[in-house]
C-alpha cells in the first residue's frame, strides 16, 4: 500500500487559490519542500503538518487529504 496526499486538488479548488509559497509558509517549510509534499515525492509527512492542512482546508476527516492506494 502507498499513502498519497491529495493536497494539490484541495489547494487548486480552495476559494482563495493559495500559492505553493503561501502553503509552504503556512507549514513552516520552503516552497520547494511543499512542492515535493504536494507531488508525493517526500518520504514522510509530520502529523503537525497534517493537522495544519486539515484545519486550513476545513476537512471533517483525514480521508479528504490522505488517499491509500493498493500497489
Amino acid at each position: 500500500m502507498t499513502v498519497k496526499l491529495k493536497i494539490r486538488d484541495l489547494r487548486i479548488a480552495h476559494p482563495d487559490k493559495p500559492s505553493q509559497r503561501f502553503m509552504g509558509d503556512l507549514l513552516g517549510m520552503t516552497e520547494s519542500n511543499y512542492r515535493k509534499l504536494e507531488t508525493n515525492k517526500l518520504d514522510g509527512v509530520k502529523l503537525h503538518h497534517l493537522d495544519i492542512l486539515i484545519k486550513f482546508f476545513n476537512c471533517d476527516d483525514a480521508n479528504k487529504i490522505i488517499e491509500i492506494v493498493k500497489d
